[in-house]
Order: structure tokens, then C-alpha cells, then sequence
């Protein structure tokens, strides 16, 4: 199986989610300016992860500062690491996110042409956010244990 048919297995899950997973309208809280370049890097995880966030209706802090780790280990990873005042400023952002339908499309594309490695930490991250609440949906934590038991497989 290949690393895109792997990424459009999760893309499929986000959609099979009921209409209430996804907002009708888009945050209103804009990308702030000075955080552009970690954009540039994963702007596609956090819309992917905040989208799994609401998958049980809210979400909650706990889900939105793992979001936010990853994002910072991310940025360390990429060699660019993010200030204290950049992540102060990314976490605010991501207690107002509310990512629409539309935005998935174009953030499940990005991570298709992604390497092996993002595509395992989004994946890993998933879980995590699955697991921040406490409230395991049985049928969620299947499928991303299965789909990076097979992504570790490649």
C-alpha cells in the first residue's frame, strides 16, 4: 500500500464524519501575520487535527495543547523552532480555530506529497488528540492504530 492511499484512507474517515463535525462558517480568527512561517510548514496538520478534535462535537483544551505540541515539535524538527511569544500566539489562535469541509480537501492533498516521517506524526498526533479527552471512541482509536501500525509497515 502506498503513503497516499494510506493518507486518503484518514481523508475518508474525516468525511464519513456526521454534518456537525463541520462548521458552516470558518473561524473568524485569521491566521495571525507573524506566525506565517509555521503556516507554511503544517498549517495542513492543524486544520487535520483540529478537524479530528471535533469529532465528538467540541474541542476541548486538552486536544487543542497537543495540537499545539506538535505544531512546536514540528517547527523544532523542520530546524526553524518557534519563539515563546510564537507559541503563545499559536495557541491563542488554536482556542478560536474552527476549520470548515472546504479546508479539508486542500490540507489532505498537502499531506499526500508529504514524506513518510509527517505523515506518521500526524498520524501518531491523531491518536493523541483522540486520546486527550478521556472519551476513547472504540471505532476512532481502531482506525488510526491500524493506519500507523500500516504506515510503519511501508
Amino acid at each position: 500500500m502506498s503513503l497516499g492511499l494510506l493518507v486518503g484512507r484518514f481523508a475518508a474517515f474525516l468525511n464519513e464524519q456526521p454534518a456537525s463535525f463541520f462548521d458552516s462558517t470558518p473561524s473568524e480568527v485569521a491566521f495571525p501575520q507573524d506566525l506565517e512561517r509555521l503556516r507554511e510548514k503544517f498549517g495542513h496538520h492543524i486544520v487535520l487535527l483540529t478537524l479530528l478534535s471535533r469529532s465528538d462535537g467540541e474541542a476541548v483544551m486538552q486536544e487543542r495543547e497537543v495540537i499545539l505540541h506538535h505544531c512546536l515539535e514540528q517547527a523544532h524538527v523542520s530546524g526553524e523552532p518557534a519563539t515563546a511569544a510564537e507559541a503563545a500566539e499559536l495557541g491563542d489562535y488554536l482556542r478560536d480555530l474552527r476549520p470548515t469541509s472546504a479546508q479539508l480537501a486542500p490540507s489532505i492533498k498537502r499531506l499526500e506529497h508529504g514524506t513518510k516521517e509527517e505523515v506518521v506524526a500526524v498520524i501518531t498526533t491523531a491518536i493523541a488528540v483522540v486520546d486527550a479527552d478521556g472519551d476513547r471512541r472504540p471505532r476512532e482509536v481502531a482506525f488510526l492504530t491500524d493506519l500507523q501500525r500500516d504506515l510503519h509497515a511501508l
